[in-house]
């Protein structure tokens, strides 16, 4: 195997957008080293201890990360908190740019599938959010629309794609709604074990169990475009607001004027 382009940007990348948390090396376009976690609470304790653990492994000192990227979103509310404050705290303690990559976009380019993806995780309530995108042979990712918060039935209703690939992070109930949705639109959700090389219909692939490799992946493609010097701007992608949210506008728009 030859040897990684010491010139090429060494990339540390984090997703704590859902409890499967990960922490990703990657130098250019090679992987390096990830770590990934379950975590069904925070990952906010544990965070910092994974970051100094991967780069210990891979004889990297936090200084020699030339780009930070992290997962923006969507996902749960704490966790993409954590992931963006966590990288913000790097990137301004060290004078590093930032990448913001959508959870959706991760969750589409970790399938390594040309064509047509529909990404999708729990958003809860029986929705789940929902992207567009299309992968080129060339690893190019497109979004062709907004990531929204949509019930999968309603999803299903909106698509009209002949050949169409879901990856979706979500738990039985609602895949089982997709599929139910799917079968009786006539276009049956064919569970794959593997990226097809062509084909027509639609197909279920195997979700990756943690994104942040593909978040890096984006990130060096991306590189160095789209830098955001000390993470100055990088906001959370939560498509819809927080509970907290919502009940305080309720309770606002209730007050007399």
């Amino acid at each position: 195997m030859n040897s990684p382009d010491r010139e090429a940007p060494l990339i540390l990348a984090v997703d704590t957008t859902s409890e499967r948390g990960s922490v990703a090396l990657q130098r250019g376009a090679e992987l390096v080293a990830v770590l990934g976690s379950w975590r069904p609470g925070t990952h906010s304790q544990m965070l910092h201890e994974d970051v100094d653990f991967l780069l210990r492994r891979a004889g990297i000192a936090l200084p020699q990360v030339s780009l930070l990227a992290v997962a923006i979103g969507p996902g749960s509310f704490t966790g993409v908190r954590v992931g963006i404050a966590t990288i913000k705290g790097f990137a301004h303690a060290l004078a590093k740019p930032v990448i913001g990559i959508g959870a959706l976009e991760a969750l589409a380019y970790s399938v390594g599938a040309s064509g047509t993806i529909c990404a999708c995780r729990d958003a809860l309530r029986g929705e789940v959010y929902a992207q567009l995108f299309r992968l080129t042979v060339e690893g190019e990712l497109q979004a062709l629309n907004e990531p929204h918060v949509i019930r999968p039935e309603h999803l299903v209703a909106s698509l009209e794609d002949e050949s169409l690939l879901f990856v979706c992070d979500a738990g039985a109930p609602l895949l089982e709604a997709l599929k139910e949705a799917a079968r009786q639109k006539g276009r049956p959700l064919i569970p794959l074990t593997h990226v097809p090389h062509e084909g027509r219909g639609w197909g279920l692939l195997p979700l990756r169990p943690f994104l942040a490799p593909a978040v890096a992946a984006l990130a060096a493609r991306r590189f160095p475009e789209g830098l955001d010097p000390e993470g100055a701007t990088l906001e959370a992608l939560y498509v819809r607001p927080a509970d907290a949210e919502v009940r305080w506008r309720m309770r606002a728009d209730s007050l007399p004027d």
